[in-house]
This record gives structure tokens, sequence and C-alpha cells, in this order.
């Protein structure tokens, strides 16, 4: 901390314009020293924050509804006086209004002191653009903040154990909507806020009553670490933290600053208050059951958790029907079939990447019915795994990564092996190709350049083409033997299509154990990220970029024969797609674009859908296809259904959390089951036909929830 000399009074200095707030707003031009604006008859007391970039000058009167809107840049004129009012009324008059002092656009975030909700005036506008309330209504605000990324309502809530307890509530600064909350602790008594210009951490002073002491307090908005930094033996009046390694401080009657360096003890872990960190109850993954999709289970993000949703019944919305703690541990992977979870647990201790217990656990008995020991299952990512139908064998990569495996659950031994062409090779082939030096250097010979060619230079020339088409087939041999780098399965789990990072595909069949085909490029890297399948597995859409045209095109294959149905020429940024069951329709989706476009490759037709204003496309969109092509969800942050035919949005979704997880419901090909990431609500969706006309029918209910008063309703 180091004392700095300082006027008695605070000013607030922007570009052109000095602010002093002492009582009353005074504002007065640097350059010339006069004063451009000063309000002398105000009875309510001002409070003053800035927006656009200090252009904007904007006035709450504490005690009344009022504010004012002053353009700093055209001589202070007066742009706007309204009146807000919210729907609760403030209570306190007295030092009652709270405003942010950071501002994006032209917002200002206020709320009314130990109220429960904020606001967003739009400074420009004048007018409230949305109303944040807080998540429960023993909330009391205590201040308002903003970054560029979210904002900030730091709430005050009765804790169980006695006393009170601050928790910041995130919102989103683009949406307005909820995001999540981090944890402060019971000595936090809020007096100021501040973020820094970088927006990562949030600064407050607490100043417990009756002490004479200011502390230092940190949050970190997205490690969630709330740290107490330092105390200071005063009352700080007012402080500023734009950036950590200048955090200000003024005590009244002092005429010196106080300055902290808070970059070396932000990271210092023995400060941080909230080591027990909450734990997060959104879902990793959803497993929608049977034909008719009547029940879903979700595995959670807390380890060893499993929950079981009824889709059928109107009165379990809300909640589910069933749920489970304590199954598996992290280590361990899980599947779900039938009502039964199958664990694999039990790690090789000679050989970490083996899997030796199978464990089977009833949700319906709600006990172990099964234990399988001696048993050798390559480790591989969850993802990675794929029970199939009949629930007795496991799909996956085997330990070496260079060909599937068939597990047999009952046995635990292999059943099957699918190996590419290669693997049938003796492997001396590629060991005996040792790598050769840097390949010649591709020249163009003009015209003119060979019609004065020499028979020797001809024969040098022809020479080298010849090496270099060698070196490049033997390179293309070399990829032969490339590990997996990922794979596809068919939605009737028939056909298996395989990528290596490398200029080539193989496509297996399930049903014989047999390699069909092996679709290969010489001028594309092929790789299945994006790529659609069809449900029978009969053609394959996927991006790859031409080296020779230097162009990125999405390709339609026919798994049937192994060959290219017809291309689409220079679509490049393709970030999502998806093919209808008959391959008669293509929809992608391109990154930074507002539109999806559609592609009918046996008609030759092609046409863009436009977006709406806050679509976002990236490589984290997902896209399916649904009611026989005609319409089509988009997960991009937002979830919107859009109609093919028609070529429109025909609504759009906004969640108050993020998407971890999305399926849609086999047999039901028109509706969608969303899990959240900080929420263990699972969330259908279903089209305008789907929720209309269409409802979950066949089974009963399995786990005691039946009431002959409701109807079945998704």
């Amino acid at each position: 901390m180091t004392p700095v000399s300082w006027p008695p009074s605070l000013w607030v200095d922007w570009d052109k314009w000095l602010l002093r707030t002492v009582l009353l707003p005074k504002v007065r031009e640097v350059e010339s020293g006069r004063v451009v604006y000063s309000e002398d008859e105000s009875v309510d007391i001002p409070i003053v924050t800035t927006t656009c970039e200090g252009r904007l000058l904007v006035v709450f009167y504490d005690g009344s509804c009022l504010v004012k809107v002053f353009d700093l840049a055209s001589s202070c004129a007066l742009l706007h006086c309204v009146n807000i009012t919210l729907e609760n009324e403030a209570i306190h008059r007295d030092r009652s209004i709270l405003l942010s002092n950071s501002s994006i656009r032209d917002y200002v975030l206020f709320a009314y002191r130990c109220g429960g909700e904020a606001a967003v005036f739009s400074a420009r506008g004048g007018t409230v653009l949305s109303v944040l309330p807080a998540r429960h209504d023993a909330a009391s605000i205590q201040a308002v903040e903003m970054t560029e990324d979210y904002l900030l309502l730091f709430c005050r809530y009765p804790c169980k154990k006695g006393g009170d307890i601050i928790h910041i509530e995130l919102f989103c600064a683009t949406t307005f909507l909820y995001k999540r909350y981090l944890l402060g602790c019971s000595q936090d008594c809020i007096s100021q806020v501040s973020v820094n210009q970088a927006g990562t951490h949030a600064v407050a002073l607490c100043i417990p009553p009756c002490t004479g002491i200011t502390e230092l307090v940190t949050w970190n908005l997205e490690t969630e670490d709330h740290k107490h930094i330092t105390r200071f033996p005063a009352v700080l009046t007012k402080a500023l933290c734009f950036d950590l390694r200048f955090c200000l401080g003024i005590c009244s009657g002092q005429k010196y600053l106080l300055l902290w360096d808070l970059t070396s003890s932000i990271t210092d872990q023995t400060l941080t208050y909230n080591i027990h960190k909450l734990r997060s109850d959104g879902t990793e993954d959803v497993f929608p059951l049977g034909k008719t999709s009547r029940y879903a289970v979700c595995r959670s993000i807390r380890t060893g958790t499993v929950c079981v949703w009824n889709l059928a019944r109107q009165r379990f919305v809300c909640r589910p029907v069933q749920v489970e703690h304590s199954l598996y541990s992290s280590t361990d992977v899980v599947f779900v079939h039938d009502l039964k979870l199958y664990i694999l647990t039990d790690r090789n201790t000679n050989s970490f990447n083996q899997l030796q217990t199978l464990l089977v656990y009833d949700l319906l008995k709600r006990s172990y019915v099964r234990r399988q020991t001696g048993m050798a299952i390559s480790s591989c990512l969850q993802h990675e795994y794929h029970l199939l139908e009949d629930g007795e064998t496991l799909l996956g990569l085997s330990e070496t990564r260079d060909h599937l495996v068939l597990w047999d659950l009952n046995s635990g031994s292999i059943k099957h092996e699918l190996k590419p062409p290669s693997h049938r090779e003796k492997r001396s082939v590629v060991q005996d190709q040792q790598p050769h030096p840097a390949p010649h250097r591709r020249t163009t010979l003009m015209r003119w350049d060979v019609r004065t060619e020499s028979l020797s230079a001809k024969k040098r020339r022809l020479e080298r083409e010849a090496e270099r088409e060698k070196e490049e087939k033997m390179r293309l041999d070399r990829e032969k033997f490339n590990v997996t780098d990922q794979y596809l399965l068919s939605g009737d789990e028939q056909v298996v299509v395989c990528s290596y990072f490398a200029h080539h595909l193989n496509v297996f069949s399930v049903a014989s154990r047999e390699h069909l085909h092996t679709l290969e490029e010489k001028t594309s890297l092929l790789s299945l990220q994006p790529a659609d399948l069809t449900h029978t597995g009969s053609h394959l859409v996927l991006t790859a970029y031409d080296e020779e045209q230097r162009s990125t095109d999405v390709t339609l294959w026919d798994l049937l024969r192994g060959t290219v149905e017809q291309r689409l020429r220079n679509e490049p940024g393709v970030s999502c797609i998806a093919v209808t069951d008959g391959a008669e329709r293509i929809v992608f989706g391109v990154s930074g674009g507002k539109r999806l476009m559609v592609w009918e490759p046996f008609r030759g037709n092609c046409k863009s859908i436009s977006g709406y204003g806050t679509l976002r496309i990236d490589m984290t969109s997902k896209l399916f296809v649904t009611d026989g092509g005609s319409k089509a969800f988009l997960l991009a942050g937002q979830v919107s259904l859009w109609d093919l035919e028609k070529c429109s949005v025909l609504s759009v979704l906004s969640l108050d959390a993020d998407v971890s997880c999305v399926k849609l419901l086999p047999g039901r090909q028109s509706s969608l089951v969303l899990g959240l990431s900080h929420s263990p609500a699972l969330i259908a969706v279903s089209t305008p036909t789907a929720s209309s006309g269409s409802h979950i029918s066949g089974g009963e209910d399995l786990f005691g929830e039946s009431s002959s008063s409701e109807d079945e309703e998704l």
C-alpha cells in the first residue's frame, strides 16, 4: 500500500470533462475551465455515472424516480428526462439508488438497495430495456456492476447457519438471461464494488459495522474463487479497481489516495474462502429409452448420480421420478440399456488401459443384479463406446486404437474385430518405407519452356515427376496405418465409418463383420467433423478441403457402392450438418453466419434461409433434421426451429443455462431433449405437429407415478 498526494475533493477524469460529485453535480470543460452544466435547485441528491465511453452523463436522483441523460459532447445538452418505476417500489429513500460504475454500449445497470430486482437502462433511448429479478424472493440487492459478458447482482440471502451470505448472480450482457451465481461468505458486508477492465474479477469493499476496518475481497468470475485479500484500519469512502495492479481508495478527510497491487495476492490459494465449491447438478449425458421414449435416464455431472425422467406425465415435467447417488466413480464408464446401468470399473493394475469388472444396476429394483469379473475391455473415452441394441454387445476401440472391437458382455470375450484391409498386410511393408528426404519442389512449366526444353532436361523432369508420384503414393500408403481418430455409427447400428486423420475413410458392416469400402481422395483430408450418416448408413455427408482446387466442398458419398454421389463446390466454414434418412436433403450451417443452407443433391437445388439477429453459428453448434426433412432443430446457444419448406424460422427458445447434451427421441424424430450444464432439469422440445397431435403411448408407468386424473402428454 502506497500513499499518494491528492486534493481534498474527488474528481472523476474523462478525456475532456471533469465531474465533481460532492452534493450537487457540476461539469467543467478541462481546456477552457468553464462550467458547462451545474444543478443547484435539486432537492434530491444526484447519483451519477457515465456510459458510451464517457460521452453520455446519466443522473439518477436518490429518493425519486427521475433520470436525466446529458450529451457531454454537445455542451452537456439534455437528451432525456424521464420517470422510471419498477414493479417493486424502493423501501429506502436515503442512499437507495445503486448504479454500475462500468458500462457497455449505452447500458446503465441500476437497482434499489435491499430490493429484489435490478434493471438495464438505455441512455440513448431513455427507456428500461430489461428487468433482472433475483433468483429468490429473499434476495436483498447490495450492489450492481457489469462487464462485457455479465451483469452482476450482489445479493444478500439469509443463511441456514445464521447470519447472511452474499450471492453474485450473473446475467448475460446480451440476452439479459440468468446464467449462474457465485458464492461469497457470511463475513462479506458489501459497501462498494468494482470490476477490472478485463472483466475477470470483481473487487468489493467490506466494512463490518462498528469496527472501523475495511476489507478488500475479490471474486474470480470464471473460476468462482472468493478471496479476502487485505485489511485496512480505516473506513474507505470510495474505491476503484479498473486494473488489478492499481486498486485505488480514498478515506474521508484525508488528502491522499491509497494504492494496492492485487496481482501478487490474486493467485494465492491460502486466501481462498470458498474452497468448498458447490457441486454441480448439471446433466452430462441423456439416454432416451425404448421405441416410445417414455423414459429418459440422465447421467449427472456430479459423479455417481443418475436421474430417471418420465417424459409422458405432465405432473413430472419439473422433477425426476427417481434419483440414485454414488453408483460409480469418475474413472468408470457407464451405459444405459432397458432401465439398467452397465458400469465398467476396476482398472487393471498392470495395464490402466483395461477394465476388468462389469456391474449391472437395475433402476427398477434399485439394486445391483450382476457382477462379472475377468473381463479385459480396452479403455476409451466415454463417447467412444456404444452399447448395441441387444444389450449384450459393446462396440469400442482397441487398446492401440488401430481397429474396432466388439465385446460380448456375457462372457467378457472379444466377439469380433473390425480391421481395415491394411492390417491384413505385413507391418514390414511400412517399416521398409523409411522416411525420405523432403519431396521435390513442384515447378510449373510454361508452354514456351516446354518447347525450348532439351531432351536431357525433359528426361530429368520426367524422372522428378515419377519420383514425386512414388513419394506421394508411399505417403498415402503409410497413412493406412494411422490410428483411429473417430468413428460414426448409423442409427440402425449396422454401418460404421472410421476416420484416421488421413486421405481415406473405412466403412464396416456390423452385421456381417466385414470391411465394405475404403473411401479415398488423394487431394483432400477426410474427417468426420462435421459429418452425418443416414439412419441406415446408406449415405455419408461430410466436408473436405481440396488441396488442388483450394476450395472446401460438401460431399455426399454412397456407402453401398463406395463412390461419390454428389458434390457441392466452394462451401467454406461449414460447422454443423445433417442429412435426411433418404439423403434427398442436406442442411448445414456456416460458422460466423446467420443462415442455414439447404441442399437437395438429387435435384441440384441449393437455397439459403436467413436467420435471426442474435444467431451465432460455430463449431459447437448442432443440427437435427426432423419431420421427414421438412423441419430442422438448430442448437447454437439458443434452440431454434426452422421450416425448410417455407424457408423461415418458426421459433427461438432462449435458455438460462448452457446446453451440455442433446438427443433426438428415437421413434419420435420430431422431439428433442436437452440437458443443461448448471441445472438437473431435462427440457423436451417438439415441433408443432408433434406437440399438438402426437402423444407418447404404449407402455406403463414403472416407478409408481401413475395417476388416473392426469393425461399423458409430452
